[in-house]
């Protein structure tokens, strides 16, 4: 028998929005955390847009594990989750501790062991006290999705009685040189799959989701946000960056999503996309949807609003679609003005209210070819 697995708190830390609640409101209204930052443009970055929590600009070698506690514990609380028994804990990330390398590189004396990204899910289990598997994911973009399938597995198989799992990236100066030397950044804003898209905008997270089966939350008498059914997984290892421009990598892992969890491709109602805002990727991803949805469910992206959090975008999304299967609403796709005639998605244009709306696919596509698609459910 398959044992259903249900969020049952979600704990979030975003530019746009420290609280489930208030990220919530503000992607509502369509509102944006993307501005320039002087300390960027002092530094000499030719891009200087970004979407940052607003004390990032002071240098905390610790400051992805304070984030990642933070979103955890705030997750467990949401959750009233016992911090007892076999709790499993799986972080998804990128880059670890960004500014420990930035500092390392200009000479200052510090332990690097202390920052890669087995430095988050030690710091959350010693925070929270917890005793359990516990694993991290440097999948990159797909990363937080890669935790919340060892999450459901963990579960199912019966070696945890809940997990913690999620994603958490700060931001990274590195990363921002990287994408901007790359031609890969966009310097106004960021528009997924609209016509004019230029590219992606880096930004900064931490987001977490507490995962229980069914027969125990409800023997807690805890009302759930939605389920997490199945995660599915490719590579297609096309090109480093690009993706394959068929989209065909990106299909089966919606597919196998879709075939493990025993459900029609017509029964899904809203993909919310991976959307990074530039050409080669959303391209790919507008034809992966139209080849398997000929019946077009609504598609959302959110990295115009929040920007592109690297191993935290998926974790974070995954919240957006729990609060989005929880109140039957689709929140609008930040900066999309203009529909790019290569594609016909149905595009989130206005928060609209979706009565039935049950199933629905968070995705995000890594460089390397690795390719995500988590099954979600109304409860």
């Amino acid at each position: 028998m398959n044992v259903k697995v249900l969020v049952t708190g979600v704990g979030i830390l975003t530019p746009l929005g420290d609280s489930p609640d208030r990220l919530w409101q503000a992607l509502i209204k369509g509102q944006t955390a993307a501005r320039a930052w002087p300390d960027l443009e002092a530094e000499g970055f030719r891009i200087t847009t970004a979407c940052r929590i607003d004390d990032s600009a002071r240098p905390d070698p610790k400051r992805g594990r304070k984030l990642a506690v933070r979103a955890a514990s705030m997750a467990v609380r949401h959750a009233d989750l016992p911090l007892d028994g076999k709790i499993a804990l799986f972080v998804g990330a990128t880059m670890g501790e960004s500014v420990a390398y930035e500092q390392a590189a200009e000479g200052k004396p510090l332990d690097l062991a202390q920052a890669s990204i087995m430095a988050y899910p030690h710091a959350i289990q010693q925070a929270l006290n917890i005793q359990g598997p516990q694993r991290a994911y440097a999948t990159a973009c797909a990363a937080g999705n890669y935790a919340l399938g060892a999450g459901i597995a963990a579960i199912r198989s019966g070696k945890a009685n809940a997990a913690i799992a999620g994603g958490v990236e700060p931001f990274s100066r590195i990363a921002m040189t990287g994408f901007s030397r790359s031609r890969a950044m966009a310097g106004d804003c960021c528009r997924p799959f609209d016509r004019d898209r230029s590219g992606m905008q880096l930004g900064e997270a931490a987001a977490f989701l507490v995962l229980e089966s069914e027969a125990r939350a409800y023997r807690r008498n805890v009302e759930p946000l939605a389920c997490v059914e199945s995660l599915g997984l490719s590579c297609d290892a096309y090109h480093p960056t690009a993706p394959l421009p068929d989209g065909q990598g990106m299909s089966r892992a919606m597919q196998q999503a879709l075939y493990k969890a025993g459900i029609d491709a017509t029964e899904v109602d809203w993909i919310c996309a991976h959307g990074s805002g530039t050409q080669a990727s959303d391209n790919a991803e507008a034809k992966a949807i139209e080849r398997l949805f000929p019946h077009q469910p609504h598609v959302s992206g959110y990295k115009g609003a929040i920007g592109h959090s690297l191993g935290a975008a998926t974790a974070v999304e995954a919240v957006i679609t729990a609060l989005a299967l929880r109140h039957r609403v689709l929140p609008p796709t930040t900066n999309f003005r203009n529909a790019d005639p290569e594609f016909t998605l149905n595009i989130v244009q206005q928060a609209e209210t979706q009565p039935s709306l049950r199933w629905a696919l968070n995705c995000g596509y890594a460089f390397g070819g690795l390719n995500s698609a988590l099954l979600m459910g109304a409860v």
